[in-house]
């Protein structure tokens, strides 16, 4: 993670989010933090995107 955050093309971007089951601690060490308006967050989620379909 500290060489992400140090990539020098990375620095300077308003916002870095990321998803995490269990290791918020670990992330927390870097600055980050749970979401301060989770209500204004939304997503597409297609867990089956990288799936082959068997009907081609």
């Amino acid at each position: 993670m500290a060489e992400i955050m140090h990539y020098p093309q990375l620095q300077g971007l308003r916002r870095w989010m990321l998803m995490t089951v269990d290791a918020h601690s670990l992330y927390e060490q870097f600055g980050f933090s749970p979401l301060t308006k989770p209500d204004r967050t939304m997503e597409i989620s297609n867990p089956n995107i990288y799936i082959r379909s068997t009907n081609q």
